[in-house]
Parts: structure tokens; C-alpha cells; sequence
């Protein structure tokens, strides 16, 4: 008699289940992705940039963002 009292709750709680799953193989996957692919990118190539080995021909202030009078065929009319 107990057990009728929960047959119509059954599929509601599979239905939980399933979505549960859908979400851990969500972030499963995305956490392997990140393992497997992101991680080593970061460690080969940024530490290597950040240690200077790529891009070490490129100046400075060539990255470097320019203020508006320094930067080029630009007229400053007004300045404070």
C-alpha cells in the first residue's frame, strides 16, 4: 500500500537522475578539455612567452598602448 503512494513520483525522480548526469558529463567533459588540451597550451607556451623565448623581437613599445598625442596623425586641438 506504501509503495502505490510513490509510483507517480518515479518518473520525476528519473527524470532528476537524468539531468544529474547530463550535468557531471557536462563537466567531465569540459574538465578533461581542460586537461588534455588548455593546460599543456599554458605550460609550454606561456611559460615559454613569458619567459621571453616567443615574441622576443617584438619591442615594447610597439605593444604598448599610446596616449592620443603620441600617436600617429592624430591632432590634439584642445589640451587641459
Amino acid at each position: 500500500m506504501v509503495t502505490l503512494l510513490y509510483i507517480d513520483t518515479w518518473p520525476f525522480i528519473k527524470f532528476i537522475g537524468f539531468i544529474l548526469f547530463l550535468l557531471i558529463a557536462f563537466i567531465g567533459f569540459w574538465c578533461l578539455t581542460f586537461l588534455v588540451c588548455i593546460l599543456p597550451y599554458w605550460l609550454t607556451y606561456g611559460i615559454a612567452e613569458n619567459k621571453g623565448k616567443i615574441n622576443a623581437n617584438v619591442l615594447p613599445e610597439d605593444v604598448k598602448s599610446k596616449t592620443l598625442p603620441q600617436q600617429m596623425n592624430v591632432e590634439v586641438v584642445y589640451k587641459k
